[in-house]
């Protein structure tokens, strides 16, 4: 009896000592469980960022070089945030030109060369990605709608590349892609630059 006695109160700490044990294990799982899911939802938006980024790029190389630009009309520009001023795509390395500095017009370009069209018409014409917009937002009540219905921003840039020696005049496109509700960061960012022979149309002095 009295061996028995020794072991009084044993098996209430192998017990605590198990408890202990299990919620240590199940709070490293609930961590990784929780580490996994959001990993998987960044990378789902990065997914549906980069398809919109392709889309809009897409648009740009399907237009001629002369109508590949920005609405830099007075009204577009002031409604221009700080986030879409202050990104190091929105200035001109050719020209020494930063939008948060110089402005949105002196840095960007619109459309040009000979004749160019509206921005009204080549939104019209490019009505799924306005190529002509330089910010705009998606979510699942526009149209078109966010593939995932989701709200995302899509901001383009597009620089003139002053002709050099031995490169001709160019136009640097960015289409950068942000979350709608934080912009101050992005998902995917995406850089092309365009020849001025792009797309030209015959007997034109574009370039």
């Amino acid at each position: 009896m009295a061996r028995l006695r020794k072991n009084d109160g044993f098996l209430m700490v192998e017990l605590l000592v198990a408890m202990f044990v299990l919620t240590v294990a199940l709070t490293s799982l609930v961590a990784v469980f929780s580490t996994g899911i959001l990993t998987m939802r960044t990378a789902s938006r990065v997914t549906t960022a980069t398809f919109l980024a392709d889309a809009q790029m897409e648009t740009y190389r399907a237009m001629t070089s002369r109508d590949i630009g920005i609405d830099l009309a007075a009204a577009t520009v002031s409604a221009l945030d700080s986030n879409y001023k202050n990104d190091a795509a929105c200035a001109n390395a050719s020209t020494s030109k930063t939008c948060a500095t110089d402005g949105v017009g002196t840095a960007e370009t619109g459309p040009t060369g000979t004749t160019p069209d509206t921005c009204t018409t080549i939104n019209t014409w490019y009505s799924s990605t306005l190529p002509c917009t330089p910010s705009r937002t998606i979510t699942s009540a526009t149209t078109p709608a966010s593939p995932d219905g989701r709200s995302y921003r899509i901001d383009t840039y597009v620089i003139q590349l002053a002709a050099t020696g031995s490169q001709r005049t160019q136009k640097q496109v960015t289409v950068v892609v942000r979350d709608a509700a934080t912009p101050s960061g992005y998902f995917v960012r995406d850089t092309s630059t365009f020849d001025c022979s792009t797309g030209i149309t015959p007997n034109s002095t574009d370039c």
